[in-house]
Parts: C-alpha cells; structure tokens; sequence
C-alpha cells in the first residue's frame, strides 16, 4: 500500500509529524501560525519529513480552505492539536477557564470546518487533559458534538506520554475520529500497565551522557537562587514549606505551580516541559542548573538531529508546545494498524473499559485535593477559627525591631514582644481621623518561633489608604520569619491554607468600602464568582461599577473580572484575598475592554452548520 497522506495542523515544531512519518505516513503539509516553527519544519524536511511537505506559515482561521485543498489534494488522515492555553493549569490556577469562549479555545471550529472540506477518514486531536472539565465539561460536550456532526466515531482517552517512553510524565487528551470505526488505544510501552511491566525511561537516563565532568556551575543567583542547593532532586519550593517539616518554610502549601525549582530526578522521568519557562520555573537540573537546549529536546524525547529554528525562548517555546515524538509515533502505529495497514504486529491496545494506573492515582488525589479544600473554606469561613488551633506558647525572648518608614503623611511603630507584633500607625500631623481599624491575626502555630499574633492598629482620614496597614503587616512577617509577607500564609485563594485567623474591624463603618473591607475578611467569602451587581452595594457614590473595580485594583486588592482575567465570565466578579497584596508582588494585570483582548473575546453560537465563533465587542456588552 502507499503511504496515507497527512495533513498536519497546528504542527508547532512537528512533534506529532515527526512520529507520524517514523510510521509510514507522508505528511503532505503542515500548518502553524508560529513563524520560527514553520522555520524548524522546513529545517527537517528530507529527513524527519519528506522533501516535498509543503509548510504553511498561516493564521488557520485566515486561510480559504478550499483553495488549500486545491493545493494540497485530498488526503486520507489529519492530526493536530490546538492551543491549550485556554484550558490549561494557569486557567484553573486563575479560577476558571475561558475555554471555547477565547479565540484560542475555538480554534476546534477551523479544525472541524477543515475536515468538512477535506472529508479525510479519520483525524487525530490533542489538547491537555484539563480541556475535559473545562466550565464544567460543557466545552468538551460543544467539542465532540461539533466532531460527531461531521459523521466521526469518536474515541478519547487520556495518556501520559512517560508511559510510552517519553522520559516525561506528560498528560495530554487524545482524541480519534473515524468514518467506519471506534480506536483503540494503545498499550504502554513503559509503567505499570505495560506488557513486561518495563520500567520507565528516566531524564537521567537520556541526559547522563551530556554532562560535561568538569563543568563548573556558577550560584543560580536572584531572589529564591540560593534555595535551589537545599532542593531534593526530584522536589521543588514544597521542599521549603511547613508541610514538608522545613525549620524555615519560605512558601505555603500548593502555593506555587509544581515546575516552580522544581529540580529533575535523574532516577524518574520529568515533570512536564511547559513553554514560558521563568527565572524559577523547572526542571532544572540537578547540578542546580537551568537545561540546555539539547537537554530538553532529550526529555521530550526529540531526536539529536532535530533542527529547531529561533532564540533559545523561542526553542524552548517550540520544545514545551509539541506533542512528544516518541509518543506521536506510537499513536501513529496504532492509527496504521486499525485503519490503513497492520505493519507492527507486536503492538496491543488497551481495551475501552479499562482504566490506566496513573488515571486512578489522578482521580483519587482530585478528590481528596477537593475534600479537603472544602472542609478548609468551611472551617476558615468565620472568625471563630480559633478552636481549630492548637495554642503553643513557646518561651521567647523580646525582640523590637526599628520603625519601619511607611508613608509621607503617616506614622507609624512596631514592636515584637512575647510573640506579638504591636503596630500603630497614625496620619502626621493633625489630620482629621475619620475611620479606626484594628486587625487581628491569631497564628495557629508559633511562625518560625518568633511570633504568633499580630495586633495592628490604624487611624485614617480614608480606607483607601489601607494598604498601608496591610504593607505594615507584610513587612512585619517579613523582618521576623522566613517568610517574605503574609502571602505564603494565606496560601492561593483556589485552594487557600490559612495559618491563621482574623478579626477586622473598622469604626464607623457605614460607608460601602469599608463593609466590603470587613466582607472580604471573612475567609468563606473569598475566591467564588459573584455578579457585578452584588458590588454595586459597595460602589461610591457617582462611580461606576468598572471605575470602582479599578480603583480597588490600584490600591493593592486582588479583585478580578473579565476585563482583568478573561477566565472570570462576562458580568461577575471574584475578590481573591483578605488584604491587600504586598507591593513587592508584580500579579496585577492591565484592564483591556471586553473585545480588545489579544486572544480575542468570542461568544459559540448555535447555527445550522453547529457551534461558529461570534466575536464580541465591548459596545454589545453594554
């Protein structure tokens, strides 16, 4: 038989491609939007591609599909995954996803109306398995349907490329449509569900043999380098939490995402590549380095000679976007086998009803992760939290730290003495004080055995100028513990683990900023969707809502709405923490209008040819 023809979208680099044509298939031409991924593949045509693939560097939602077909021809297969920005960990991490309503998360609806013009088949889709839950499977329902629409039997499981040889615990959602028939999945090649049950392929398997023994590696430097020495290979900053026993924790529990110094295990195979690597961000390698490029093209198992065009970010990028070669090539062989020709005799599928070991751990710690973020939300939601903690009264000596500057027109002491900060902070001069505020933080456990509650007390003529008193308290946490501010103590507002208790009060509290301030330190309130109309309780007089959110915003409240993070639905509202955020955090991102957005803001409606994108713009809101 002669190869089946491919038409691969969405190529990236070519992760998928590169497995594709191992296998036997002749991928006729690739599509991406990324110029130095186009670039990588026309570096590999003749070797990892054949000479003649066309490569398109095109915006997919900008191309005329039929005059692609006239140029490419028919083809019998087409495999590519979209961008999973829109339903990825950062999404959730934010409270949400924007799924299928960002112009990244309805690029399905090109790939669907491609296959309507083709009408290869069968087809391949990947995406990163968080795609499933996303606004509460909904999308991943319009998805399928749209799929099935076009007469495919649809097939989709969720693999981790690490059992197939990838040395790299990568999960990612496959899907497979077919004209005639369902798909069978095929059996690790690695793990615990492996035939032989062989083991996996560690990083330190394939990237011992790059280490240079005489390489000198230079102290990481910055602001967290230093820690990186103190990281367990295989660990990362939850080496440096309560959690983990660490005399001097700097983070809290499930505060940061895993790859941040997350440092690889040259006995395991790697967390996931992602591709906007930070300064932080892992895997690092264990000689407390960051990876080379050859280093990472190893774990997500690229061949030596695989050409990759552009900056090191931009390779990084190309490198962190793919599907994992070694992984595309067995669902290649696995694609050959049931709907061209059996070619590799010696593979085995996984049979429909079977659910993989990785899967089960997954679906067990999700739910434990959400018991037990829920008994925290309801156990943290009053401010009799007390009964909670366990009263430790260690023998401490006084310590008094000197006045912190804090504003032009205030004032300001703070004293540590028996385990209790005391801070007042009153405006210079004789200004008029209209609000008194008092918080009260009781610490569950003594922190780092330098204190266990802060009284801080604060007289102002505005409640706009709280932060000062909340800067206060960060700095205080700072000067005495390991902790840089009160941040890490609190935990992230999705799955918040609160050291501690608070008590807010303001005198003459009637105007709506100082209720929504004594609303917001009610722990249960915090990190849920409200509509805008609820604040509007809160607005100021001749304020608007939106010019009200902003004002919050500037002066360090970590409140979110779509034009803020487009993971929060048109025409709601999230506040996300009990005070203000320390300045030194840089998490605020700009307003853009509803419609300006550089994903753009779009709206699925439901037509004769199924779900098609609207695009919004801020008037229609309005």
């Amino acid at each position: 038989m002669s190869q089946p023809k491919v038409l691969s979208i969405f190529s990236g680099a070519g992760g998928l491609d590169i497995g594709f044509h191992r296998a036997g298939f002749n991928v006729v031409a690739c599509i991406d939007i990324d110029s130095d991924s186009c670039s990588s593949l026309e570096l590999n045509r003749g070797t990892f591609l054949t000479p003649d693939t066309l490569v398109f560097d095109s915006d997919i939602t900008q191309i005329d599909f039929e005059q692609l077909y006239n140029r490419v021809g028919a083809v019998d297969f087409v495999i590519g995954g979209p961008p999973c920005q829109s339903f990825s960990a950062a999404g959730r991490r934010a409270g949400g996803v924007t799924g299928v309503n960002d112009t990244r998360g309805s690029l399905f609806w090109y790939y669907c109306k491609l296959l309507e013009q083709f009408q290869p088949s069968g087809f391949l889709f990947e995406n990163v398995r968080g795609i499933l839950q996303a606004n509460k499977s909904k999308d991943w329902n319009i998805i399928q349907n749209s799929f099935a629409e076009l007469g495919y039997i649809l097939s989709y499981r969720v693999l981790d490329a690490a059992d197939y040889g990838v040395p790299q615990h990568r999960e990612r959602v496959i899907m497979v449509g077919h004209k005639r028939e369902s798909f069978l999945f095929p059996r690790p090649t690695h793990g615990p569900d492996s035939v032989d049950k062989t083991p996996y392929v560690t990083s330190g398997d394939v990237i011992s043999d790059l280490d240079d023994p005489n390489e000198v590696v230079p102290p990481y430097g910055g602001k967290y380098g230093d820690l990186l020495p103190e990281i367990p290979p295989g660990l990362n900053y939850s080496h440096f939490t309560e959690r983990m026993g660490h005399p001097k924790p700097r983070f809290a529990w499930r505060s940061r995402f895993s790859g941040f110094l997350y440092k690889l295990d040259p006995d395991k195979p790697s967390k996931t590549i992602v591709t906007q690597q930070g300064r932080y961000d892992g895997p690092f390698h264990w000689k407390n380095r960051k990876l080379t490029i050859n280093e990472l093209k190893r774990i997500q198992s690229f061949p030596d000679s695989y050409e990759l065009y552009g900056s090191n970010i931009s390779q990084i990028r190309q490198i962190g976007n793919s599907v994992a070669p070694l992984f595309g090539y067995e669902l290649a062989k696995a694609v050959m086998n049931q709907y061209f020709e059996e070619r590799f005799a010696k593979q085995t599928y996984i049979s429909e009803s079977e659910k993989l070991h990785f899967d089960k751990r997954k679906s067990k710690k999700a739910q434990r992760t959400r018991q037990k973020t829920q008994k925290n939300r309801k156990a943290n939601g009053n401010n009799h939290q007390l009964s909670l903690f366990q009263d430790a009264q260690p023998d401490w000596p006084s310590k008094h730290y000197p006045i912190k500057e804090i504003a032009d027109m205030y004032s300001g002491s703070a004293l540590l003495e028996d385990g209790t900060w005391n801070i007042s902070i009153v405006p210079v001069g004789s200004v008029k004080t209209s609000f008194q505020v008092s918080a009260d933080l009781h610490f569950n456990f003594p922190v780092n055995e330098s204190f266990k509650r802060i009284k801080a007390q604060f007289s102002t003529s505005t409640l706009w100028d709280i932060q000062i008193l909340w800067e206060s308290i960060h700095n205080a946490v700072n000067l005495s513990s390991s902790y840089d501010s009160l941040h890490p103590l609190y935990g992230h507002f999705t799955e918040p683990y609160p050291k501690f208790a608070l008590t807010l009060n303001i005198d003459n509290s009637d105007s709506g900023i100082a209720r929504l301030i004594q609303q917001m330190a009610q722990f249960q309130y915090l990190g849920r969707l409200y509509p805008l109309e609820t604040l509007e309780q809160f607005v100021e007089p001749n304020m608007s809502t939106a010019e009200f959110v902003k004002k919050l915003r500037k002066h360090g409240f970590d409140v979110r709405v779509h034009e803020t993070n487009r993971t929060i639905p048109s025409g709601f509202w999230k506040p996300c923490y009990p005070y203000t955020l320390p300045k030194s955090t840089k998490t605020f991102v700009p307003w853009t209008d509803i419609g300006k957005h550089k994903t753009g803001d779009l709206r699925l409606i439901a037509s004769e040819n199924g779900y098609i994108p609207h695009e919004l713009n801020y008037q229609e809101q309005n």
